[in-house]
Parts: C-alpha cells; sequence; structure tokens
C-alpha cells in the first residue's frame, strides 16, 4: 500500500509563503530532470512572491508578475483584488504591496471609532480621527461642529452634554467650563476658573456667580449617573441662553473694570512721576485726566442710587431700610452709610494735597524742600481708595442685582464707568469750570462739601435752600417746582413762584460726588493759573537747571517703572488650558491605489494627496490674558511708590533705628550691591549652596558676630536630593517619616510653616520679585484680603478685634484647611488680629529660635555699615518656609505703614516703628525653657501679651523690635541676593561643592588669601545724600 502523506498544517502566512515557494522550487527541478529544455521556458514569468514558474494566468503589478493568488497583503496575506496599494517601508526603501485596510493603518487613516479606512472628508481633533458618520456626540448623536467639539475620558460629546456631565465648573461663578479655564492649586485640591472670573476675583475679591445677575443656577450631576438624553433639566436652548448671558456679563465687567484700573493706574503713576520730576504743568495735567475719569466711577456710583438701593445722605438724617452699604468690612458698631461714604472724601482730599504739592514746587523747586517721602502715602493713598470704591460699586451693584433678580444695576454700573476711555488727552478741554467758578453756598457763603443745589452758576446748602418769600425750607422732591429770579437773587418755592413772574424754574439736585468733583474741577483751575504764575517769576537759569535735572528724574522713574512691569510680568503669569478644541477638517484627494486591470503606474502617481482646512481656532490671543501683562494696574503703584522712597532715601532706612545710627547729620555713602536675582528665582539646590556659603561666611568671624559652632551645626540646611544621591535606604526612611510628620497635623493654628507650605500651600504673586512664593493659603488669603480693605483705620495691628469671632474663624479654618473661609465680610481689624494670631502660634516662630541670638547681636552692632553686611546673611539662613512668608509679610507691613496719617484726622496711626512694636512679639522671641516659663515670676498676671514678651525679653524686646524695624524698612533690598553673595555662589556651583566643609573651606581660603573683602560687601553711592530723621512736613492750608 502507498504511504499517503498528511497534509502539513500551515499555522501562519510565512509558512504558507515558504511552503509554496520550496513547492515551486521542487517542481522546477523535477520539470529539469525530466524535460529537455525549450526556447520557452527560458522567457518563463517568474512569480515575484514565491519565485515559481508561472504557467498559466499571471498579475502584473509594478512590473512584476505574480500569481494569481500570490498577489497578496505584505502586511496581512490577503489577496490584492483587484486593487492594491504599493508602500515604500521607511527602514528599507522596500516597495511592498497592501490592501486598502493595511495601507491606511500604516498611514494612520483609520476611524477611531469604527477602525475601518478613512475615505473622502475626515476630522481629526484631540490627536484622534474620526469619518463624517462618527463625528458626533457619543450621548444623542448630534454632529459635532468643526468650531467646537468636547472630548472626555476618549469619547465625543456635544457642548450640550458635556457642560451638563463632565466640564470642570469654574470656582468663581459655579458654571460649566467650555473652553479656556486657570487650573490653581490650592493645597491639595486644584481650582478650575474661567481667566475673566479669576480676574475679577484677584482684583476685587468679588465672586460674580449667576444669582447677583438673575441667571439661574445649573444643577450638579448626581453622583455616579451616567449622561442620559430623557434628562432635560436645562434644555439645550436653556444652556446656552443662560452660559452665553453669564459668560457676557463677566465678560464685560472684566474688561469694563480692568481698562478702568489700567487707565486710572497710569494716570496716578504719571502724577506721581512729574512730582518727583518737579514738572508741574505735566502734574497738573495727569491729576486733570485722572479726576475726569474719576467723575465717570463718581457718576456709576451715583447710577445705583436711581435704581433705589444707594445713598451717601448722612446716616444719622437718611437711614434707608434696605442700604446696600453692608460693605464686607462693615463695623458692627459703626454705621455702615457712614463708614463707606468716608472713601470719596478721603479720596478728594488726597487729590487737594496732591495739587498744593505741585504749588509748592513752584517756591520749593530749589531748596527741594519736598520729599518722595512726604507725597508717599498721598499717591499710596489714592491707589487704594480708588481700588476700595470700584469694588464697593461692584459689590453693591451685584447685591441689587441679586435683590431684584436682574442685571440691570450692574450693566448701568458698568456703562457710566466705560465712559472714561472717551478721555485720553488734554483733559483741560473738557473741564468747563471758570477761574470765577465759586465753591461756597450762594445763601450762606461757606464751602460746600456736602449735597447741594443747582441754579446755573449758583449752588446752595440743603439747609439754606429756602423760600425767599415764605421762608420755608425746599425740599429736594419739590425742587422741580422751584424757581428763581437772577436778578433779585430770590428763590421762591412752587406757591409763591406765581406771585413773580420774572422767576424761572431751572433747579437740579447736586449729589455728594458730583459736588466733590466740581470741587476738584476749581482746584484744578485754580492750580494752573498759580503754577503760570509762578513760572513766569522763575529765573531763566533756574528754569534751565531744572529741565536738566527733570530730565535725570524721569529716566529715572521710566527705570523703576520698567522694572516694576518686568517683576509683575513673571510673577503673575499663569498657564490658561482649554477644555475645546477646533477640529480640522481634512479630505483625502488622492491616494496610491492601483487597479490591477489598469495596469501599474509610474512612480510619481505612488503619493497620498490630503486637503487639511485652516482652523479658525482665536484661542492663541486669549491665552495671554495672564501672561506676559506689562501694563500697571492699581496694585502696582505702592511698589512703584516704595521703589522710588528706596532709590531717594535708602540712608534713611533706619529711621527708628536710632541706637546704631551715627548721627542725623551723619552723610552715608554706602548701599548694598544688587544682583538682579531675587531669592524666590533661586532653584532648591541654589539657594541650599546660598546658604552654605551665607553660614561659612558667618562662621568665619569677619563679619562681627561671634557664632558658635553649636549653633553653626544648628543652622545647617537639609541636603537637597538632587545633590544627595547615595543614601538609598536612609533617604527612603527619611522621605517616609517625614511624611508621617505631614500627615500627622490636621489644622492650620499650631502647625509649621514647612507642613503648612507643602500640604496646604499656594504658589502665591505677592513676592517683590518676577517669581512665585509657596506660602500657607491663609497667609495668601489674609494679605490680599486685607489689600482690598480700607488700612486706614485706627488701630490696625494694635487692636485685637472681636474675640469670639476670632476663636469662630480659627475653629472654621482648622476644620477645612484647603478652603478658607469668604474673609471679605470681615473688617481690616479683625484680619489684621487673624494674622498676628497664626503668626504668634506658629510652634517654630518665623524668624526661628535659633537664630534668635543673632538677630540680637545684629542688631547691637554700631554701625550701619555693620548691619548691611549683617542683616543679608541671616536673612539667607532663614528656611524656605518662613523666608518666603517673610517677605510676603515684611513687604504688606511696609505698604499698611503708608496708611498711619492720611490727613490730619483719618490714619491708622501705625507706622513702621509701631508696626514693629505690635509684630516683633508674635516673630521673634527666645524659646522658653523646659519648664515652659522664662523665668519671671508665675503670679505676675500681665495686662498684654507685649507687656509679658517685654518682662521675658528685658533689653532684648527693644532689640528686637529694632530687628523687625529694620527688615520691614528694607524689604525690597532684603528681596533680592545681594552681589557678594550671588558671586560666591557663582564660584561654589563652578566648582561643585556641595558640603558645608567644602564650601567653608572654599570661602576661608577667599578670605585668607585677599580675594574678599570689605567692598565686597558694599558699594560706594555715587549720590550722597544726607540722612534726616524726619521726612519734611507739608503744610496744607485751605
Amino acid at each position: 500500500m502507498t504511504n499517503i502523506q498528511k497534509p502539513q498544517l500551515l499555522l501562519t502566512y510565512s509558512d504558507h509563503i515558504n511552503h509554496r515557494h520550496s513547492a515551486s522550487e521542487q517542481v522546477m527541478r523535477t520539470s529539469a530532470e525530466h524535460k529537455p529544455a525549450t526556447s520557452s521556458q527560458k522567457t518563463a514569468k517568474i512569480c515575484k512572491q514565491c519565485k515559481g514558474v508561472i504557467t498559466q494566468n499571471s498579475l502584473k503589478a509594478l512590473g512584476d508578475y505574480y500569481h494569481e493568488n500570490c498577489l497578496v497583503c505584505h502586511d496581512c496575506g490577503a489577496l490584492c483584488r483587484p486593487k492594491f496599494f504599493p508602500y515604500e517601508l521607511p527602514d528599507t526603501s522596500e516597495v511592498v504591496l497592501l490592501c486598502q485596510q493595511d495601507y491606511f493603518t500604516r498611514n494612520k487613516l483609520l476611524c477611531y471609532v469604527c477602525n475601518k479606512p478613512l475615505s473622502g472628508v475626515y476630522y481629526n481633533t484631540f490627536g484622534k480621527l474620526y469619518d463624517e458618520e462618527h463625528f458626533c456626540c457619543t450621548v444623542c448623536g448630534t454632529k459635532c461642529k468643526v468650531s467646537s467639539c468636547f472630548h472626555y475620558n476618549d469619547e465625543l460629546y456635544c457642548k450640550y452634554h458635556f457642560l451638563k456631565y463632565f466640564s470642570k465648573r469654574c470656582k468663581g461663578c459655579n458654571y460649566p467650563i467650555s473652553d479656556q479655564y486657570i487650573e490653581f492649586p490650592r493645597g491639595e485640591e486644584i481650582h478650575c476658573w474661567h481667566p475673566e472670573c479669576y480676574g475679577i476675583h484677584k482684583y476685587w475679591h468679588v465672586n460674580l456667580s449667576p444669582e447677583f445677575v438673575g441667571i439661574p443656577e445649573l444643577p450638579l450631576p448626581e453622583e455616579g449617573a451616567g449622561p442620559s438624553t430623557e434628562d432635560t433639566n436645562p434644555t439645550v436652548n436653556e444652556m446656552e441662553k443662560y452660559t452665553e448671558s453669564l459668560s457676557g456679563l463677566i465678560s464685560k465687567t472684566w474688561n469694563v473694570l480692568y481698562r478702568f484700573e489700567e487707565e486710572t493706574a497710569s494716570c496716578i503713576s504719571d502724577m506721581f512721576q512729574y512730582l518727583t520730576s518737579y514738572d508741574q504743568f505735566k502734574g497738573i495735567d495727569s491729576a486733570a485726566l485722572f479726576v475726569l475719569k474719576l467723575e465717570c466711577l463718581f457718576k456709576a456710583l451715583d447710577s445705583l442710587e436711581s435704581v433705589g438701593k444707594y445713598s451717601f445722605v448722612d446716616s444719622k438724617k437718611h437711614e434707608p431700610k434696605n442700604t446696600v452699604l453692608c460693605a464686607p468690612e462693615s463695623d458692627a458698631n459703626e454705621n455702615m452709610s457712614s463708614k463707606y461714604s468716608k472713601f470719596p472724601r478721603n479720596l478728594s482730599t488726597k487729590i487737594m494735597i496732591y495739587l498744593q504739592l505741585l504749588r509748592k514746587m513752584g517756591s520749593a523747586l530749589k531748596e527741594k524742600e519736598v520729599s518722595v517721602g512726604s507725597f508717599m502715602s498721598v499717591i499710596t493713598s489714592l491707589a487704594h481708595f480708588l481700588k476700595l470704591l470700584v469694588r464697593y460699586g461692584l459689590y453693591n451693584a451685584l447685591e441689587h442685582s441679586k435683590a431684584v433678580h436682574t442685571s440691570n444695576a450692574l450693566v448701568k454700573f458698568l456703562r457710566e464707568i466705560k465712559k472714561n476711555e472717551t478721555y485720553q488727552r488734554d483733559p483741560f478741554n473738557y473741564i468747563n469750570v471758570t477761574i470765577h467758578a465759586t465753591d461756597c453756598c450762594a445763601a450762606c457763603e461757606k464751602y460746600i462739601q456736602e449735597e447741594c443745589v443747582q441754579y446755573q452758576d449758583n449752588r446752595w446748602h440743603l439747609g439754606c435752600f429756602q423760600c425767599s418769600k415764605c421762608k420755608k425750607g425746599i425740599e429736594l422732591r419739590d425742587i422741580g417746582d422751584a424757581a428763581c429770579n437772577k436778578m433779585l437773587k430770590h428763590i421762591y418755592c412752587a406757591q409763591c413762584s406765581v406771585t413773580d413772574p420774572d422767576s424761572k424754574p431751572g433747579f437740579k439736585p447736586i449729589t455728594k460726588l458730583s459736588q466733590l468733583i466740581f470741587l476738584l474741577k476749581i482746584a484744578l483751575v485754580r492750580s494752573r493759573v498759580v503754577m503760570a504764575l509762578q513760572m513766569k517769576n522763575q529765573e531763566v537759569m533756574q528754569r534751565s537747571n531744572s529741565v536738566k535735572e527733570t530730565i535725570s528724574m524721569q529716566q529715572t522713574y521710566i527705570r523703576t517703572l520698567n522694572d516694576i512691569k518686568r517683576l509683575k510680568s513673571g510673577r503673575q503669569s499663569v498657564r490658561i488650558t482649554n477644555d475645546q478644541q477646533d477640529a480640522r477638517k481634512s479630505r483625502i484627494l488622492k491616494t496610491a491605489e492601483i487597479d490591477v486591470r489598469n495596469g501599474s503606474r509610474t512612480d510619481m502617481d505612488k503619493e497620498l494627496v490630503i486637503e487639511t482646512e485652516n482652523s479658525k481656532s482665536g484661542h492663541g490671543s486669549d491665552s495671554k490674558v495672564f501672561n506676559g501683562q506689562k501694563s500697571l494696574t492699581l496694585d502696582d503703584i505702592s511698589r512703584i511708590v516704595a521703589a522710588e522712597q528706596a532709590r531717594e532715601l535708602r540712608p534713611n532706612a533706619f529711621t527708628h533705628f536710632t541706637r546704631i545710627k551715627e548721627s542725623d547729620d551723619e552723610t552715608n555713602t554706602f548701599v548694598a550691591k544688587k544682583s538682579g536675582t531675587y531669592y524666590s528665582e533661586l532653584s532648591i539646590e541654589q539657594f541650599y549652596r546660598l546658604q552654605l556659603v551665607a553660614l561659612a561666611l558667618l562662621a568665619n568671624g569677619t563679619v562681627g558676630l561671634a557664632v558658635s559652632d553649636e549653633c553653626i551645626h544648628k543652622l545647617l540646611p537639609q541636603t537637597p536630593k538632587s545633590l544627595n544621591p547615595s543614601g538609598g535606604f536612609w533617604n527612603k526612611l527619611f522621605k517616609t517619616g517625614k511624611e508621617n510628620k505631614v500627615m500627622k497635623y490636621k489644622k492650620v493654628f499650631g502647625t509649621p510653616l514647612e507642613v503648612l507650605s507643602e500640604r496646604w500651600g499656594v504658589d502665591s504673586d505677592l513676592s517683590s520679585g518676577p517669581a512665585k512664593l509657596r506660602i500657607p493659603i491663609l497667609v495668601d488669603e489674609l494679605v490680599s484680603s486685607l489689600h482690598q480693605m480700607d488700612m486706614s483705620v485706627e488701630g490696625i495691628f494694635r487692636k485685637n478685634g472681636n474675640i469670639r469671632r476670632l476663636k469662630d474663624l480659627t475653629a472654621a479654618i482648622n476644620e477645612n484647611p484647603s478652603e478658607v473661609p469668604d474673609l471679605s465680610k470681615e473688617n481690616a481689624i479683625q484680619l489684621s488680629a487673624l494674622l498676628k494670631k497664626f503668626l504668634r502660634e506658629l510652634p517654630i516662630p518665623l524668624l526661628t529660635f535659633t537664630m534668635y541670638d543673632l538677630w540680637i547681636q545684629a542688631a547691637k552692632l554700631e554701625s550701619k555699615f555693620d548691619g548691611q553686611r549683617v542683616f543679608p546673611l541671616l536673612y539667607t539662613l532663614l528656611p524656605s518656609a518662613h523666608r518666603n512668608v517673610a517677605e510676603v509679610l515684611f513687604s504688606f507691613l511696609h505698604w499698611t505703614s503708608s496708611f498711619s496719617h492720611v490727613d490730619h484726622q483719618i490714619g491708622s496711626k501705625m507706622d513702621i516703628h509701631n508696626l514693629s512694636t505690635v509684630i516683633a512679639p508674635n516673630i521673634l522671641y527666645q524659646e522658653a525653657p523646659n519648664n515652659g516659663s522664662y523665668g519671671g515670676s508665675a503670679d505676675v498676671i500681665h495686662n498684654t501679651y507685649q507687656d509679658a514678651f517685654a518682662q521675658n525679653e528685658g533689653e532684648n524686646y527693644f532689640l528686637a523690635i529694632e530687628t523687625v524695624d529694620y527688615l520691614i524698612n528694607n524689604n525690597e533690598q532684603l528681596s533680592m541676593v545681594p552681589m557678594f553673595l550671588s558671586t560666591l555662589l557663582k564660584e561654589v556651583e563652578d566648582l561643585n561643592l556641595t558640603t558645608y566643609g567644602a564650601v567653608k573651606k572654599h570661602i576661608d581660603m577667599l578670605i585668607e588669601e585677599g580675594k574678599i573683602h570689605v567692598k565686597d560687601f558694599v558699594q560706594k553711592d555715587s549720590i550722597q545724600v544726607k540722612e534726616t530723621a524726619s521726612v519734611t512736613k507739608v503744610e496744607i492750608h485751605k
């Protein structure tokens, strides 16, 4: 029996090809052995695929022949009939044949949903391709739009279902985010904001939620519930209507108010510049332009009265039931209306003082009696009070809109403010007040600062506005019927006016704010005339010298301005992301497809042609809303003033540091060299090395401090992981221990700053430099909130506020550390007391226990020169979490001091020395002994915390105050790395020194070789400024 061979099972396509190839070779050998060669066999067609002879039908592709069953796909082995697709392999450049599926797979042209080849039109979005059929919402099947499509968990959704179920919610308005948003980490949480909502919250501490403008809130999807077509609350049309309405109002609010802030900040900056450069006429032009823009704000505030919810009338005479003057920082013991009504008066008073300073320059130009310090409070207060008025106006407009469920009040408020954009130059062309205009009452001839009544050029107090015939007072509601005989200067009520045929109506009420603007316009016109007369009386030589000095001062100011803008640009830069993406519509015009029946094509035909439409996305420009800002805002004014004051009065930094000051007449010629690098810009490794350098300099003893080895050991910073790669097990053990230590803290008060900054911290833009600082959320919220409040209230940081409320706030913050309560509802006294309480309860004080003796030694140094060498070194040695908070705190306290004396009656009375006195016991004190007491009598009961501190610290009590005084006064300089430290840091980095021993050895060698001199710490200033213990006081006379 003949053995029958079982067929071999071919597992793969390659096995199949190899089998056919060997079979063909065997057939060819057999034929060659049994048959003689013929001429036809010499020209036999050989299959490109299997190398066998083609005896019957053949197929030709790209110049080669194939058996009908050998024309298969290179990737999957499927027959390529009736068409195939040539494809050049990227690695070998070999051209192979592919079927349609594998050709489109190789070219990545498959639909993401059905995985089928794309043909004709397709869409590219979120890195995935979709054919026309599947470019639709996963839930409802609605075709997505090219201009906007939404993606969640690799699925496409229409705008309606994306916003309803998957979109992030804005922290400000609580509405879904459909396109751009800002991610803002807050401790362990990440808050998402619309860019405009974030801007409104950041600049005015107001959240514009839908309830404030009469728009319904959108319900949150139920937890765990998936998208459903049956849930139609709200409907598609309602969703679109609500989101567009709210988005439009928020965008308009942001654009109008931010533009107003830019315009007014520019005016105040110009006022300051021309005041410092003694340019009277440009200064008064800037002031006039500022008054015109301020008039628009005052009219906007008055517009709220027309909707029945706003009044500046004295609360003792009129006390409306539903006043909107329930400002967030209202005091329970102070009437809300009277508290709010003082800000316009304060603002106008500051403008009056500014005009008097300008006039004084005409006579004091030679003596230079007017210094930067004398008007620092004026300029800072202008920006601050204007900021308060804008915020309160916005707040009150929203409160009214919320009460009546409509946005009319807000729209009216914004419309009036927007009119300020009309005034750009030549302000006196818009001031229709003559030099002969009077600011006195036509009846009693006394000054008018309140509401009044106007008839042409005359004005009357409300109390003086009475009928000349019947002597009865005329109420505001009746002035439309009153009449006036201008010749006789008689006023008639409605009943008596009929007796005088020559009397005519025309009275109109003037609000308090309008009257303040009128008074400012009179002052502007009169000041301009006075300055013109002063200019005529000046000598030509004096004028020539003044022009040269003016140009120099303006150049200096412009440098300061550019520095402030540059630092702000980096500090306030935020990353804007997008949940929405435009789809790119493409069309496949040509492929490399070849029909077997049509023969081969040329190589030029083997190409894939795709046409893609240009994206019409407009998000590129919008993403720079907060990035690279070079414009000024009101918050920048205080930084400009501080920088200019430091530039002019730098030797006056020790005004209260009298013990180490040589004398009031000492001429100081040394200032710290600046490196241009801020501590906030340093990396962890750079800050570590910088601390090693500072420690090595202190240990050497040449800087004037005696530092023990034990203290040096305690001050050694922890080596960063990047500089200590070895240590495996111990690093992991330490990391585990640190994590356990961090996690054991469950509250904010009483928790170390390192833990707070790491676990409940935020990258804050309150720093002095161009980079953000990591500080606790509570510190950021407190300082930001206080920036929005009236800091001229007497006793700020001195009074303790409401003790019960303080405890309630503390408990609320400890209960939810990641979410600070709304602090805008508290007053400035309460928040300043809360900040002091937070600092006082830190387990390690801000300036640390370890460095206490060093700070006290530094305060004992006899010369200012020594202090300038030592204090930057000590400041550098603070742990990063402590140094960050110190930079923010001291900068804020310096700004707070500018409101110590707003005018003769208003002011907090808390200058830098007084602030240092109340802050020092909370941030700089020595560690208590183990028994918990300082060695004093336990039976002694002190009245205040300061008394107890003074008793325990003794002489050091005053030295601690002097230390804090210095740190506040020199906060701008201390936030920047000194040049000598920056130079040494560069050397240490170049030598790759990472241990204290190596750094100290290098520093000691440099000192021994004379390469580090005293002059490396300070530089001689080209301008000698005579030090004085006080700033010239400018008397203002009315």
